[in-house]
């Protein structure tokens, strides 16, 4: 076994410190990376009496450069979005707005996701709370190379975009797609009230302008989906994009007749009109088995195989024994049925659950080589922090990733304070999470690690005495 790492301050910051490269293992932080090589790194704004800085997603570039979006408050404690850069060696970079950091331009925004387009700009999808009874979604505009806030091109010719839907409804964006073309998707929920959420994609060509071909509603252009004889209310995390054009999202929902809340999958055709998955349209699904449990999915991802539908993989948590959560990670073929060869039971999924403590799921990244991390938290040893988790292509837990159980946990700050994770990407032989540790009640600093991984053959094949 490996002891705890040794500790040293930097401001009121406590950061793990690597010993050496030769001790260092898969899953242990990753040399010469972040602040002074200590394998993580943290961004403060610190602006206002609140000093919230709260991140919600990131996206790394091919350079091995990680942009991470958050909701940020400005002087006057109002929301922002706040985009922040880090170099490929874990710092903050000072060619994009100087110092590395940048607001938008919007007021009383809540941001929640970032992608990265091809021609070099960020879009960041999140929810304009100006009216708090009528929220809408929005996308704002970036650049990537200095974090210049830019407009649309013509006719929008603006910083931001709003999707204004219906006069007293809540439209909340939880996730944004580019696609090849340049064309991106925001997906969230539409709430009309009373608890009727639908499942909600609207597609903007690169212009900012709303898709006319897309949606099975024609004003505004949506995708609202939903099969009200059947479920009450979806809940929409996260999209992905299929090898073969179409959209698939993540979430959870309700019945009608029920209190269960059960995981949802939803797919889409290309041109945003549903394609059913099930005999209802919509594919629900239970990781538990109890009633008035929950099972919710968090985030997925697509991968094709060569037939006509890619597989699904999705991850979350569920409502275990004796009130705790526990995560999954769950296979669907072809994007509807859970594969009974994946998983330690050949059950379709695998779970991590603990005696002692809450562990959820909150991303997925797939492994170059096969196999997948799920990022999410666990709550145990006095303090909540990040855990990265390897498995295997079929399901297994990777024991050579971390302490020998297939984990590797994240700690920033001191002992007892609440590390909420983020995002998660692979960049240059290592794995990087980035999200959020509170400092106070209302002050959270933006954080961020990198992981290694493949260390042994990092370099390509190397010889074994």
């Amino acid at each position: 076994m490996r002891f705890p790492r040794p500790l040293y301050t930097i401001g009121t910051a406590f950061i793990a410190l690597c010993t050496s490269q030769a001790s260092a293992a898969d899953g242990d932080l990753f040399p010469d990376w972040g602040l002074l090589g200590s394998g993580q790194t943290i961004i403060q704004y610190d602006l206002g009496t609140e000093k919230s800085d709260n991140a919600v997603d990131s996206a790394a570039a091919a350079d091995g450069s990680v942009y991470i979006a958050a909701t940020v408050t400005d002087a006057q404690n109002r929301n922002r979005i706040g985009v922040s850069k880090l170099t490929p060696q874990g710092v903050l970079d000072t060619t994009f707005s100087g110092d590395g950091k940048v607001l938008g331009g919007r007021l009383n925004v809540v941001a929640n996701a970032i992608a990265l387009t091809s021609d070099g700009y960020l879009l960041v999808a999140g929810t304009s709370v100006d009216n708090a009874d009528d929220p809408n979604m929005l996308v704002c505009r970036f650049a990537a190379t200095n974090g210049l806030v830019v407009n649309f091109p013509a006719p929008t010719s603006s910083h931001c975009i709003t999707l204004t839907t219906f006069n007293g409804s809540s439209d909340l964006a939880r996730d944004i797609v580019v696609q090849p073309d340049g064309k991106f998707i925001v997906a969230g929920v539409l709430d009309f009230g009373d608890n009727q959420r639908y499942a909600t994609f609207a597609r903007f060509e690169a212009n900012g302008q709303l898709d006319p071909s897309f949606g099975n509603f024609v004003n505004p252009r949506l995708s609202l989906i939903r099969n009200t004889s059947v479920y009450k209310s979806h809940e929409l995390n996260a999209i992905a994009l299929a090898s073969n054009g179409k959209i698939v999202g993540a979430g959870s929902t309700t019945f009608l007749d029920s209190n269960d809340r059960r995981g949802l999958l939803v797919r889409l055709n290309s041109d945003g009109t549903g394609d059913s998955l099930s005999a209802s349209g919509e594919l629900s699904f239970a990781i538990d088995n109890g009633a008035n449990l929950r099972t919710v999915a968090s985030d997925l991802m697509t991968v094709g195989t060569g037939n006509p539908e890619d597989n699904v993989y999705t991850v979350g948590f569920y409502d275990a024994e004796q009130g705790r959560r526990a995560g999954f990670i769950a296979k669907f073929l072809q994007g509807n049925m859970l594969n009974n060869d994946f998983g330690p039971n050949d059950m379709g999924y695998s779970v991590a659950i603990s005696a002692n403590s809450n562990v959820s799921f909150s991303r997925i990244e797939r492994k170059p080589g096969g196999g997948f991390f799920t990022l999410g938290y666990r709550d145990d040893l006095g303090s909540d922090d990040f855990e990265v988790r390897s498995f295997n292509s079929d399901g297994r837990a990777s024991l050579t990733f971390g302490d020998g159980n297939g984990y590797a946990r994240v700690s920033f700050l001191l002992q007892g304070s609440k590390d909420i994770p983020a995002a998660m990407s692979f960049s240059n032989s290592g794995v990087i999470v980035t999200g959020s540790t509170q400092v106070s009640q209302t002050n959270f600093d933006i954080v961020a690690a990198k992981l290694q991984y493949d260390r042994i053959f990092v370099n390509g094949l190397q010889s074994v005495d």
